[in-house]
């Protein structure tokens, strides 16, 4: 098994991540981008009366803060904030539902009685699910973002007995975890649906 301590931060980077390569399920991406659109909307509707009287105003030479509110300013303050950090927000409120601490990855599926062992040596830790890395859940296969310091695997779909749910599943492993690279490399082929290739980009934050 691996085992993964990650900080707040790993997780906005994942979080992050997994949006860049869509790997969030479609569902999820259809509202985040819908609210995206209705911001940019906003944002005009707000803004391009105030842009137009503040150019009239430079054309006049006029001293803006005479003209400008401070309705208006907050206005401008309120509508920009919301233009700048509305992945960031979205990607820290995800990191605030699900961040473990301590993430262990199970390589092949693990007995019961072997489980309660690892739960009880690590009791805050979130484990995978017990079918392990290289047996992906509901026949699904990972798909695997490559970063410069760890793989990153994630296994999305519907879930079979409730097909209108989804589920999202994913390991973190450090390269550093992996003793035998090549030997990792060929058992992870199969099971590998498509590689995103971030290898240019450290992933996870060293204390």
């Amino acid at each position: 098994m691996f085992i993964t301590q990650l900080t707040k931060r790993d997780w906005y980077r994942i979080y992050k991540y997994l949006w860049k390569a869509q790997l969030l399920p479609q569902k999820i991406r259809i509202c985040v981008k819908t609210v995206a659109i209705l911001r940019i909307l906003l944002a005009v509707w707000v803004l391009f009366p105030i842009v137009l009287r503040v150019l009239f105003l430079l054309l006049l030479r006029a001293p803006l803060t005479y003209y400008l509110s401070y309705y208006e300013i907050f206005l401008i303050i309120t509508v920009s904030s919301l233009l700048i950090f509305y992945y960031p927000l979205l990607f820290w409120a995800e990191s605030r539902k699900f961040s473990p601490k301590v993430f262990i990855t199970l390589k092949q599926g693990t007995p019961l009685a072997k489980l309660k062992k690892i739960r009880k040596r690590y009791p805050t830790a979130y484990i995978t699910p017990n079918q392990g890395m290289f047996e992906p859940p509901f026949n699904s296969k990972w798909t695997v973002l490559n970063f410069e310091d760890c793989y990153l695997l994630v296994a999305k779909g519907k879930l079979p007995y409730e097909p209108k749910r989804y589920f999202i599943s994913f390991a973190i492993i450090r390269y550093k975890d992996i003793k035998h690279t090549i030997t990792f490399s060929k058992q992870l082929e199969p099971v590998c649906e498509r590689i995103v290739n971030y290898s240019d980009v450290k992933l996870l934050h060293e204390e």
